[in-house]
């Protein structure tokens, strides 16, 4: 008689990672977030990030990322500020454009 067993995995759900992830590898490629990325990557924000270089006050995100979170959510229909903000801690596609960053509106209970 051949008594087999099941093997269970671990629960590991609070284990911190140890290597970086690249989300790309997580998102399929036929998303629109990497159409926006290489679009944002040819418009120069260099004189609107400089404004910001230097000035008292809260950080200020990379207008490049700001952008590329503005755009997708025309893609998804155009969302508010707390949705695209939701979405940069709950969308794979949203953390990639703010590479892992979480921009602030001041209004989330998240």
């Amino acid at each position: 008689m051949v008594v087999l067993f099941m093997v269970l995995k671990d629960d590991n759900i609070n284990q911190s990672m140890l290597v970086s992830l690249d989300l790309r590898n997580l998102i399929p490629k036929d998303r629109p977030c990497y159409f926006i990325k290489n679009v944002v990557d040819l418009i120069d924000c260099s004189k609107a990030n400089q404004e910001f270089r230097g000035t008292p006050g809260e950080f200020a995100y990379p207008r490049e990322l700001l952008l590329r979170l503005i755009l997708m959510s025309v893609f998804d229909g155009g969302l508010s500020s707390r949705e695209i903000e939701r979405k940069t801690r709950t969308d794979i596609a949203y953390m990639y454009l703010a590479a892992m960053e979480k921009p602030y509106t001041g209004n989330s209970k998240i």
